[in-house]
């Protein structure tokens, strides 16, 4: 619920941009939160960069960092039958939505860097 009104809130995003923003951050938020293998409390810090295009970083720590940036480049939608839904479609949508999507693994904190 914070980051859907940070994200709503900021200024610095037009309208045209806005929307799509939102989906974007909240699915990458989501997987983050699902997925990331680290600390038991998983500090995801996001900003909003008012350049032309504007961007969303997303900086957090996590021991698998590649494997997440793997999964993002090579998941496929498919059908899960354990948890019975579809999965894989959220990043797809997010590369679809974004103008680029990049990954920089750090020492200490990783980022996803979107440019919309």
């Amino acid at each position: 619920m914070e980051l859907e009104e940070f994200i709503s809130s900021t200024c610095c995003l037009p309208d045209s941009v806005r929307s799509r923003a939102l989906l974007i951050a909240t699915e990458y938020f989501d997987n983050i939160v699902a997925h990331s293998r680290g600390s038991a409390s998983c500090k995801v810090s996001v900003a909003v960069r008012p350049a032309e295009p504007p961007r969303i970083v997303i900086r957090y720590y996590t021991l698998n960092f590649r494997q997440m940036r793997r999964a993002d480049r090579h998941t496929e939608p498919h059908y899960d039958f354990l948890s019975r839904r579809y999965r894989g479609l959220g990043l797809r949508m997010c590369r679809n939505l974004a103008s680029s999507i990049e990954y920089r693994q750090g020492l200490f904190k990783s980022a996803i860097i979107i440019t919309l």
